[in-house]
C-alpha cells in the first residue's frame, strides 16, 4: 500500500520529496507554487531534475499535486471563472512539467446557487481547460464535505460533472474521507465501508478511484464542516479507518495524509497508526 503525506515545497521541489522520503512515504502530494497567491514564479529546471532523480531513486510515486486554494471552478464572478480556469491550466502544466501523475482540485463553490446550475459551471470550465491545454496528467475531482455553497458532496454530483465532460479519458476522483464522512458517508463500519465501495462503484465507477486522502474528522457525521483530524483521534475511529485500509477495494488505492500538523511528531505518529492497522497476509 502506497502511503504519504501533503508536504512542503518550502525551499524547492527537491527538498519536498526528501521529507517525505524521511517520513517514510511511498507516494506524495504538495503544491506546484504558493497555494494562497495568483503569483507564479518560473520552475527551476535544475530543481525539477533533482526532484524527478530523488523520487526514482527512493520509489516515490505516484506524485499527488493540489491545486491553489483560490481556484474556483464554480464561482458565479466572471472575472474570478475567468481567472480560475486560466490558473487551473498554470497548475495542470505544472504537474506535468514536475512529471506528477496527478492533479487534485475541488469542484467549487457558488452559494445561493443551485447545484445543478454548479455542476454546469464546473464542467464548462473543465472542459474548456481541457481544450486550452489537453492534459497527460490525470485530473482528479476530490469530494467535498457540503459547506458553504459547496459543489461536489454527493458522488452522483462529482459523477454528472464527469458525464458532462467531452473527454473524460483522464479524469480520475481522489476521495477525501474527512469531507465524506461530514457528507453523510459512514465508514465507522465493514459494513459502512462496504457501502462505500459499492456507492463509488455505482456512481463515478471504482476504475476512477485513483488515490484518496485520509484524514480523521474533528466535527460529527453529517455536519457538512471540514475539519482534518488526527487518524484514529476523531469521529471515524480506528475501526473505520482498519476497516478501509483493509478492504478489498481500497487497500491498493494510495493514499495520502493531510492531517494537522502542529508538531514534528504529528507527521510520524499519524503514520504509525495508519502502518498498525494494516493486516499483513
Amino acid at each position: 500500500m502506497r502511503l504519504g503525506f501533503h508536504v512542503s515545497i518550502s525551499g524547492g521541489f527537491s527538498l519536498s520529496v526528501q521529507r517525505a522520503f524521511e517520513l517514510g512515504c511511498t507516494c506524495m502530494q504538495i503544491f506546484c507554487r504558493n497555494p494562497r497567491g495568483w503569483t507564479v514564479k518560473p520552475l527551476d529546471k535544475k530543481d525539477i531534475t533533482e526532484f524527478k532523480k530523488l523520487r526514482g531513486q527512493w520509489d516515490i510515486a505516484p506524485v499527488f499535486v493540489h491545486t491553489n486554494y483560490l481556484i474556483n471552478l464554480a464561482s458565479s464572478r466572471p472575472d474570478l471563472y475567468e481567472k480560475s480556469i486560466e490558473q487551473f491550466v498554470i497548475d495542470l502544466e505544472r504537474t506535468e512539467a514536475l512529471g506528477a501523475e496527478y492533479l487534485v482540485t475541488h469542484l467549487g463553490s457558488a452559494s445561493g446557487q443551485t447545484p445543478q446550475w454548479m455542476i454546469d459551471r464546473v464542467s464548462s470550465a473543465l472542459n474548456m481547460a481541457m481544450k486550452l491545454h489537453p492534459p497527460k496528467a490525470t485530473i482528479l475531482l476530490e469530494n467535498t464535505a457540503g459547506e458553504k455553497g459547496d459543489i461536489g458532496y454527493e458522488l452522483e454530483q462529482v459523477n454528472e460533472v464527469i458525464s458532462r465532460l467531452q473527454d473524460s479519458s483522464r479524469i480520475g476522483i481522489c476521495y477525501d474521507t474527512c469531507h465524506g464522512f461530514a457528507a453523510g458517508y459512514d465508514i465507522r463500519t465493514k459494513k459502512n465501508v462496504d457501502a462505500l465501495a459499492k456507492k463509488i462503484e455505482i456512481t463515478v465507477g471504482l476504475e476512477r478511484l485513483k488515490g484518496m486522502h485520509l484524514n480523521d474528522c474533528l466535527r460529527d457525521f453529517g455536519s457538512h464542516v471540514d475539519r482534518h483530524w488526527h487518524i484514529g483521534d476523531g469521529k471515524i475511529g480506528l475501526d473505520g479507518f482498519k476497516a478501509l485500509l483493509n478492504h478489498a477495494a481500497f487497500k491498493d488505492v494510495p493514499k495520502i495524509m493531510e492531517t494537522p500538523k502542529e508538531t514534528e511528531e504529528d507527521d510520524p505518529k499519524n503514520m504509525k497508526t495508519v502502518k498498525s492497522l494494516i493486516i499483513r497476509k
